[in-house]
């Protein structure tokens, strides 16, 4: 079951890629929780354990959903088009993907 999951937000990052708006990068993903503007965020299996805790606490605080994904950075990359690893993303505009809506986030 952990497997379809892991493909399932690897599909709905796709779709977010070509549908919707999606902030890369741990910076970046902080500012836009802090400021209400993500109304998700992912967080890869290998995310800092230090920001992981930050960002949790500023989206308990917003109410913003948070997903602990088993997909490493680089596929989360991979799956957003990007040359590069990320290791969190917050997802602004979800366009056609139904990842805003998924049971079993936090």
């Amino acid at each position: 079951m952990e497997e379809v999951i892991k493909l399932d937000i690897r599909k709905e990052l796709e779709v977010v890629r070509r549908t919707g708006k999606v902030i890369v990068g741990g910076r970046q993903v902080y500012l836009s929780a802090l400021n209400r503007k993500a109304k998700l965020v992912i967080l890869a299996r290998n995310c800092p354990e230090d920001f992981r805790r930050r960002i949790k606490v500023i989206a308990r605080i917003n109410n913003i959903k948070i997903i602990d994904s088993e997909i490493e950075g680089r596929e989360v990359g991979l799956a957003l088009g990007k040359p590069f690893s990320t290791t969190a993303v917050a997802v602004i505009d979800p366009g056609s993907s139904s990842l805003v809506g998924e049971e079993g986030v936090e």
